[in-house]
């Protein structure tokens, strides 16, 4: 279609608004965001309507924004497993009223889960932590060129590592413990092929990272997450998916 036409029927921003009324998300960014309070009540009436607190995958399916890759951004920063402290937060700074039975469920939660907190693998978290603060050098053609520079990267850390290796074959290998699998450009059944290949690393190993590149589509993004979350986020094992 014309611009011209497309200007005569949407106006200002005429693609961005085509692409959203065909259910995409529009390649111009977005500089409206969502308030922080909007975003607070939004997890709190919803943990109030499922009378428990939300998972991630509940947030996609009732349609919530931001998504749950844009609450990790600027000016949010809020990753899902800390929604709930930074709720509390919240509610308390601002002695919002409203709401007692959310922090309800939240005191519940953190009971259950202290004594496994305290057992959190220090050394994953360095792991999860230094491939996040990394980013490719430029742009790459193939996903084993980005296997490459991050094994490079890790390697200048200290970290021993093992390529293509075990019976569930994982891309790279920290310390003989911590997985990594690297996915360029995926679609939907490319998706799927990475749940089955996380759920097979669960099998040898307790600690997987998910290491996603040049994502085509958020929406899928947001529903993979979800599913790693609800599926393959059991106590005694820890999936972090990473965009990059």
């Amino acid at each position: 279609m014309p611009r011209g036409q497309l200007g005569i029927l949407y106006g200002r921003d005429a693609y961005s608004k085509l692409q959203k009324d065909c259910g995409d998300e529009a390649n111009k960014l977005n500089l409206e965001r969502t308030p922080r309070e909007k975003i607070m009540r939004q997890y709190g009436d919803l943990a109030k309507h499922l009378k428990e607190l939300p998972r991630s995958s509940d947030w996609v399916h009732h349609g919530l924004r931001p998504s749950i890759s844009g609450l990790e951004k600027a000016p949010h920063f809020i990753k899902w497993s800390d929604f709930p402290l930074q709720f509390m937060e919240w509610v308390k700074e601002g002695e919002i009223v409203g709401y007692g039975e959310v922090l309800g469920y939240i005191s519940g939660v953190g009971d259950k889960s202290k004594g496994k907190a305290e057992k959190i693998d220090t050394e994953f978290r360095r792991v999860v932590q230094d491939v996040r603060i990394w980013s490719p050098a430029r742009r790459r053609n193939s996903e084993g060129e980005y296997k490459i520079e991050l094994r490079a990267h890790l390697k200048s850390i200290g970290y021993p590592l093992n390529e293509e290796f075990g019976e569930s074959n994982v891309d790279l290998l920290v310390n003989k413990r911590h997985v990594i699998e690297a996915k360029k450009e995926p679609q939907l059944a490319d998706y799927d092929r990475l749940f089955g290949q996380l759920a097979r690393h669960l099998q040898h190993h307790r600690n997987v990272i998910a290491c996603i590149f040049d994502i085509p589509s958020g929406d899928k993004f947001d529903n993979f997450v979800s599913l790693v979350d609800r599926y393959l986020n059991k106590e005694g094992s820890s999936v972090e998916v990473i965009k990059k």
